[in-house]
């Protein structure tokens, strides 16, 4: 009788931590991986895509490597590079020639360095296409999920922050800016050619440097909260005070990877949460 009842207990107990896991498995996240100074970003979508944005320098390559594989990650389904710097594609050949790379995004600009070379090279050698993304373009993800791309509005010569893939992600009506290294420039034309505001979530352009999180942009923006990608004790002073004294004006939550490690967003009807504690409601 008495193992009958242990019996039944544990099987309620499988059953009650197989549905949570499920549940946990199907919200939608944002996932800021702590690459030092530079960008890696994974979304994780209800649907089961997955979508890289970045993969840091390559010395961080085997970092995101392994964070993907953590989550469950096999095959990227969107893989974005938001401008050739090395702190954004010095580690993204490693992934091409790792991963199933399903469809490969980047601005119509190139980079004389070594790390671009690279990337190239892996993405020949896999087969994998480059398609170009510029202001106007959009990406519908799944029936919950969709991209619109608001920069570059044009490419510069010699000047690849200003290239920088930005992004508008909108997940069953709550929004997710990610910046690249977007500066004051990309900033101002956003503001001109979209009627954007109160985003649930944003990445803070250029690691927080004071070129980029102007008071105008921010204050239109009003993020709930702002992910910070950036070295502990780098060498640029990101991110500024200047910038997290506009962040703190305008109540914003601030989250830094060189405080606080990788970062991890969740979102579900009711909002944006990290560790189960609610963001906005």
């Amino acid at each position: 009788m008495r193992k009958n009842i242990l019996k039944k207990f544990f099987i309620i107990i499988l059953i009650l931590l197989s549905t949570s896991a499920c549940s946990k498995e199907k919200l939608f996240s944002v996932h800021v991986i702590d690459v030092g100074q530079g960008d890696s970003i994974l979304i994780k979508t209800i649907s089961n895509k997955n979508i890289l944005v970045d993969a840091g320098d390559e010395e961080a390559e085997h970092t995101v490597y392994s964070y993907l594989k953590r989550n469950g990650v096999h095959r990227i389904d969107i893989l974005i590079a938001t401008h050739p710097d090395t702190d954004h594609i010095g580690g993204m050949d490693y992934i091409v020639d790792k991963f199933k790379i399903v469809n490969f995004f980047m601005p119509n600009c190139k980079a004389n360095s070594e790390s671009y070379y690279n990337l190239i090279d892996s993405c020949r050698n896999n087969n994998v296409k480059i398609e170009f993304l510029s202001k106007g373009d959009s990406l519908k993800i799944d029936s919950h999920t969709k991209i619109d791309v608001l920069q570059p509005a044009t490419i510069v010569a010699d000047k690849n922050n200003l290239n920088s893939i930005v992004f508008l992600l909108t997940y069953d009506g709550h929004t997710f800016l990610f910046t690249g290294d977007a500066e004051k420039e990309n900033e101002a034309d956003i503001l001109s050619s979209y009627d954007i505001s109160n985003i649930d979530f944003l990445k803070a352009g250029h690691h927080g440097s004071s070129s980029s999180s102007t008071k105008e942009f921010i204050e239109r923006l009003k993020p709930n909260a702002v992910a910070i990608s950036c070295g502990y004790h780098n060498d640029y002073g990101h991110p500024h005070r200047s910038v997290l004294e506009t962040f703190r004006e305008n109540n914003c939550i601030v989250y830094r990877t060189d405080k606080n490690g990788s970062l991890v967003f969740y979102c579900d009807k009711d909002g944006l949460f990290t560790k189960r504690k609610y963001i906005i409601e």
